[in-house]
């Protein structure tokens, strides 16, 4: 009985740990979708495409659900707003509360970066940087 108890503890804990792998997996496969998401918004908008630099820094995800967002035309400074808009909700939808978002423009060189952060459940902070040119 007790090398059967001993054997069934040891599966529980691969589960356990399995699972936590598969959460960090689907965090970090959330992360490049959001990004290439920010990413093709911008680009889409190439004409309004420094006001993102400004609309979103150090933006940290709320524990309540951020302000509706509304699709408006392409290439509109408005258009700007909602992206953002959309984008933090996408954001809050996908990775939790107290993790950050970064868009930063390096002007010279014309290059974009998004950078999203975020805390595992041990205590782990991933941040993860995507650089592009739009």
């Amino acid at each position: 009985m007790l090398i059967i108890a001993i054997g069934i503890l040891g599966v529980a804990a691969l589960q356990f740990r399995g699972l936590q792998y598969s959460h960090d997996a689907y965090l970090r496969s959330q992360v490049n979708v959001l990004a290439y998401d920010m990413a093709d918004r911008i680009r889409l908008n190439r004409d309004n495409a420094a006001t993102y630099d400004a609309q979103v820094t150090d933006y940290v995800i709320p524990a309540v659900r951020p302000a509706v967002c509304v699709q408006t035309g392409a290439g509109s400074t408005q258009n700007v707003n909602n992206d953002v808009a959309c984008w933090q909700q996408q954001l809050y939808d996908a990775l939790p509360p107290g993790s950050t978002a970064d868009i930063s423009l390096d002007a010279p060189n014309n290059l974009y970066t998004i950078q999203l952060m975020w805390t595992d459940r041990d205590g782990t902070q991933h941040i993860i940087p995507f650089t592009f040119q739009p």
